[in-house]
């Protein structure tokens, strides 16, 4: 039995229209269509450009820098000194450092090619998973790609293009929910799909997990949960499948171990465990942001908020009315009403949550633990694109097998473009007018929807055109790819010279590269300055450690403490006194920052970190969290501390010391840094609230600090065991018999009469 016919055995055969011949050139123009757009999105690879849109600059280039000299230099990239001064980076996940895919894509290429196939491998892999769900469900594969179009250049995935694991995490969504229906109903399905099947929703569930944005995994869930819900047939064999599948996706979980547990660990320590409760209900969808299921362009920023990537919900002009088919014959018997139903129940639930705390069912999500502190409720909006693009594909498939819904089709087909219109001049009454979009934009709309109209109607009359399939995925990709993404690439060389830093070298310290615009208010400009070697103190960063020396604690005394030479003149930056100016009006100097490793011997104990803060002196005694044993006096001169290795999450510190002192090393405390003196292990002292110290006796001393976070090491075993196991379970089941050769043989074996 080959794949394609075993993916596809289960569904109730659709309707079959009366025009193969044009059913198989619209499957072969969708076909065509989607590889066009996928090789236009392709061509900086071959070009020696880079995706260097907003937070691909700002924030994924300079990560995936560090972590590819790591991974070529054989260095560890648990830990990132070049941010906060230290960073858990394998505990933000933003890296993906433990994805295979990842390893192999940066250990092995240029840091431009693997950069631009992370960003780009996630479409193709989305598109082919959900042709694939789609022609199992509707052994149609027209329809198929259709739906695979719509979901694979929907809104939420052009808008997301900055936020590449997002995108990744969702591109494995249809192939899981594939999984799940091939397990609830496998009927013909060989022994191979099917163990294939239940094996890969383990190894895509921790697949998922080990990109490291388990929101997304959050949402995923969500809908596979819908779908096995609403497809289990309720027996003694459907709940047993059902048990299999939580099975699996707990061994997916220990899978993905190596980095739930850092992921875990960081949060604990982020400062998000400190927001207040109304910081996990901002940013949901509102009203006025459905306007743009009818008009894309009514507003400037094309949604009635400050991101557009995050409240853009427009799904296309073909999809919505062809959605629209298919919720009008959800009570019809047909071959897709099952699908239309769970579908139409996921993007409910969906939409419901992505209201935020004006839908009410939020505010229950912010009650689990780790999922309540996840942030923006309207991003929730990928599983109403990925419902819309399977009630496409449903309402196509029972456009072109019927001709019973030609009386209704009109009404769905005027009303839509009308509603276009009517958005289109109420946004001029009702919302303020240098927001508005300009008439040329305006007007876009409604010209789509009234080209999608006469195309729905003619596919309705059996009239198909090539120009259907490319107007979908024109339309798509024209308002997701114009927004901004497809439209800013650079050679590493131009981003290189495009760079702003200071009047100096990294050598010489520390920067402060962000705008503090006011005391609880940062204007993030991101991290490209590390892509030149320079080492910031503060940072770009979804997950924030928690820190105590900058935002509302700016000053003068903490930035020598922290090792900081410029700070960026913005903002609040230019009241603090005893900055200097600089021959670049873009920058101020930070006169006599403190080094890096320092011994002192005078010492003030302060637990309570807010009244540390607020005593810290850069000329003062070294403030520590616990009473130390040092020799009370004066520096001597001939005491001297100078690191001699510093390489990520390890930095060897030679010590000279006249009488036992304090060394204090400016790199962010965290419980996972272990130290040893001279080969013994030693305890490490949390010094200038955000730094490391530690207890040197008289002599000549060598002091190592490395960071072992448990969590790593543990996770890592885990994920290794788990993987092993799924090894085996797979060679194990997939030498079983065919269920349907065991089936035959028990056919066989039945005597003639009792059959």
């Amino acid at each position: 039995m080959t794949w394609s016919r075993a993916i596809s055995s289960d569904a109730h055969r659709s309707s079959l229209p009366d025009y193969p011949d044009q059913v198989r050139r619209q499957a072969n123009a969708g076909r065509w269509a989607a590889f066009t757009v996928i090789a236009w999105m392709f061509v900086p690879l071959f070009t020696g450009q880079i995706y260097v849109c907003d937070d691909l600059l700002n924030y994924h280039l300079p990560i995936r820098q560090f972590y590819a000299d790591c991974l070529q230099r054989g260095n560890s990239f648990d830990w990132m000194p070049s941010l906060f001064n230290g960073f858990f980076l394998t505990g933000s996940g933003q890296a993906g450092t433990y994805h295979p895919w990842h390893w192999m894509l940066y250990r092995f290429l240029p840091l431009q090619t693997a950069f631009n196939l992370e960003i780009l491998s996630s479409y193709p892999f989305m598109l082919l998973g959900m042709k694939l769900l789609l022609q199992r469900q509707l052994e149609r594969s027209d329809a198929a790609w259709l739906g695979a179009i719509v979901f694979a250049f929907s809104g939420f995935c052009t808008l997301h293009f900055l936020h590449p694991n997002a995108i990744a995490v969702v591109s494995h969504i249809p192939w899981l929910v594939l999984a799940h229906l091939i397990v609830l109903q496998p009927k013909t399905a060989s022994r191979l799909v099917l163990t294939t099947a239940e094996v890969g929703i383990a190894l895509l569930t921790a697949s998922q997990l080990l990109l490291g944005y388990p929101q997304y995994v959050w949402f995923s869930l969500l809908a596979e949960c819908i779908f096995c819900l609403g497809f289990c047939s309720f027996n003694k064999r459907g709940i047993r499948a059902l048990a299999l599948i939580a099975i699996l996706k707990l061994l997916g979980l220990g899978a993905g171990a190596a980095q739930i547990l850092p992921s875990m660990d960081a949060l604990a320590q982020s400062d998000r465990t400190l927001m207040p409760a109304e910081y996990f209900f901002e940013h949901p969808l509102t009203a006025p942001d459905m306007l743009q299921w009818f008009n894309p362009f009514l507003t400037k920023s094309r949604v009635f908020g400050v991101n557009t990537h995050e409240l853009g919900v427009y799904c296309g002009a073909i999809p919505l009315l062809l959605s629209i088919v298919a919720i009008s014959r959800i009570r019809r018997p047909s071959a897709e009403r099952r699908l239309i139903q769970v579908a139409l129940a996921l993007g409910l639930v969906g939409l419901w949550l992505a209201f935020g705390k004006t839908g009410g069912l939020y505010t229950l999500q912010t009650w689990l633990p780790m999922i309540g502190k996840f942030r923006w409720p309207s991003r929730i909006v990928v599983l109403l694109h990925f419902v819309v693009a399977i009630l496409t594909a449903a309402g196509y498939v029972q456009l072109t097998s019927t001709s019973r819904l030609k009386n209704s089709l009109t009404v769905a087909v005027l009303a839509v473009p009308l509603l276009s219109i009517l958005a289109s001049i109420m946004i001029q009454q009702f919302y303020p007018k240098e927001l508005v979009a300009s008439w040329t934009l305006l007007v876009i709309g409604p010209i789509l929807f009234c080209l999608a109209a006469v195309m729905v109607r003619d596919l309705s009359q059996g009239r198909f055109s090539v120009a259907f399939m490319l107007f979908v995925a024109g339309d798509l990709a024209a308002y997701g790819f114009t927004y901004e993404a497809m439209n800013n690439t650079r050679t590493f060389g131009q981003i290189i010279e495009g760079l702003q830093p200071p009047p100096g070298s990294p050598d010489e310290g520390r920067i402060i590269a962000e705008t503090h615009l006011s005391s609880t208010n940062v204007g993030f400009g991101g991290n490209e300055l590390l892509l030149a070697g320079w080492f910031q103190v503060d940072g770009y960063e979804g997950l924030l450690p928690e820190t105590h020396l900058l935002n509302e604690n700016l000053s003068l005394d903490g930035l020598r403490i922290s090792g900081v030479k410029w700070i960026v003149n913005s903002g609040l930056h230019a009241s603090i006194e005893g900055l200097l100016p600089t021959k670049d009006d873009g920058w101020l100097e930070v006169p006599n920052p403190l080094p890096r490793a320092r011994l002192t011997s005078r010492t003030v104990t302060i637990q309570n970190s807010h009244e540390a803060v607020s005593q810290l002196r850069a000329d003062g005694p070294v403030i520590v969290d616990r009473s130390v044993a040092v020799h009370a006096g004066s520096e001597i001169e001939h005491d001297s501390a100078q690191i001699v290795l510093d390489r990520p999450g390890e930095i060897l510190v030679e010590v000279v010391a006249e009488s036992s002192r304090l060394l204090v090393l400016a790199e962010r405390f965290s419980p996972d840094w272990v130290a040893t003196i001279d080969g013994i292990d030693a305890p490490i002292i949390r010094a200038e609230v955000d730094f490391m110290a530690f207890v040197v006796p008289e002599g000549n001393h060598a002091i190592r600090f490395s960071f072992e976070a448990a969590s790593v090491a543990n996770g890592r075993m885990i994920s290794l065991g788990v993987f092993l196991v799924l090894l085996v379970v797979f060679f194990v089941r997939v030498r079983l018999p065919d269920p349907d050769v065991r089936s035959c043989e028990n056919i066989t074996d039945t005597p003639a009469s009792n059959r």
